[in-house]
C-alpha cells in the first residue's frame, strides 16, 4: 500500500522528527540532543512512496514495516516510538 509523501512528512514531524532540507528532505531525529537516527524522503509533495520504499525509511527509524506504518497513520505514538528506540540503546 503506497502512502503519499506529504503524509509520511506531516507524521514524521509530529512525531518529533526534525526536517533538515538538502538535495532530499532528511529526517532527523533527536533525543537528549544527539541525532539518534535519520531517514530521506525524495521531493515532491504529493507523490507515492512505494513498498520498496517504505521498507527502507521503515529500518531506517529502526521499525518494521508494519510498525512504520503505524508511525505515519498514528497508532504508534510520539511517546511510544521514543521508548522503542530507547529500548535498543539509540539514545546512548
Amino acid at each position: 500500500m503506497p502512502l503519499k509523501s506529504d503524509k509520511i512528512s506531516k507524521a514524521l514531524l509530529k512525531k518529533g522528527f526534525i526536517k533538515n532540507n538538502k538535495d532530499h528532505k532528511f529526517y532527523e531525529y533527536y533525543i537528549n540532543g544527539k541525532q539518534v537516527l535519520h531517514t530521506k524522503l525524495s521531493h515532491g509533495a504529493t507523490h507515492d512512496v512505494k513498498i520498496h520504499l517504505i521498507g527502507l525509511m521503515s529500518r531506517q527509524c529502526k521499525l518494521s514495516k508494519n510498525d512504520f506504518l503505524d508511525l505515519i497513520n498514528c497508532p504508534l505514538s510520539k511517546e511510544k516510538y521514543k521508548q522503542l528506540i530507547k529500548a535498543q540503546g539509540l539514545h546512548l
